[in-house]
């Protein structure tokens, strides 16, 4: 699965309250699955540390996909699309999604609705397990 910025910062949130909830309850319940994002994520989750270690200490657990050609060619596609049916994306978002439609990956994610009107992503929300 493909994870974006809001599940990793709802664990870290849970993390540093020391709570147990939906976003641990999902990955709990979801065990088996490799917990990966977009090196776009990466780079938002990058926004939230002030110290450069702290952020590689946080996202060295998990897999990192890049922007190579297949999902770069597949953001122009999605794009087209979007822009053909008046229903523009937000940049970052556009890429993650690419990523996770080349990787035939679901997005998990609490904006549904911000990725919703991509065609061909499956979507999880973190907060309904």
């Amino acid at each position: 699965m493909i994870y974006d910025s809001t599940f990793f910062v709802a664990i870290d949130r849970e993390r540093r309250k020391k709570l147990k909830g939906p976003a641990h309850a999902f990955l709990q319940a979801h065990a088996a699955e490799e917990v990966a994002m977009s090196i776009i994520t990466r780079g938002e989750l990058a926004r939230g540390f002030s110290i450069r270690a702290d952020w590689e200490s946080f996202c060295a657990g998990f897999t990192v996909y890049p922007l190579d050609e297949d999902v770069l060619w597949k953001a122009a596609e999605v794009f087209q699309d979007l822009r053909r049916r008046g229903e523009p994306t937000g940049e970052n978002d556009l890429w993650i999604a690419a990523t996770a439609l080349v990787l035939a990956q679901p997005l998990v994610t609490a904006n549904t609705k911000d990725f919703e009107k991509i065609r061909g992503l499956r979507l999880l929300s973190h907060t309904q397990v």
